[in-house]
């Protein structure tokens, strides 16, 4: 399926930056809510993209260690990058 070192790194940070995007957006949109529904999407969204970890990982099982390892920490790390930085609820608006 993935052939080289590198072509796992490209994979794993494309589905990354995917899924890293898609739980950005919706914790966007659930910003406003209320608590209990904004906390359900951030536990819905973390255990996606476990999942979506865990079924990537199932499908490259017949790969090396090496192409296996690399696409998982790129993936994470990839997702990672999207959390790094804070939501703003109020636009350009400091909380003060």
């Amino acid at each position: 399926m993935i052939a080289s070192p590198w072509a796992a790194l490209l994979w794993g940070a494309l589905a990354g930056a995917c899924t890293g995007l898609a739980s950005r957006l919706a914790l966007k949109r659930a910003l406003g809510a209320p608590d209990p529904v904004f906390y359900s999407v951030f536990v819905g969204g973390i255990f996606a993209r476990l999942a979506l970890v865990a079924a990537a990982v199932c499908l490259l099982r017949h790969e090396k260690y090496i192409i296996i390892i690399l696409f998982a920490a790129a993936m994470i790390l990839v997702q990672m990058l999207f959390e790094a930085f804070p939501l703003k609820k109020n636009g350009s608006e400091r909380d003060t």
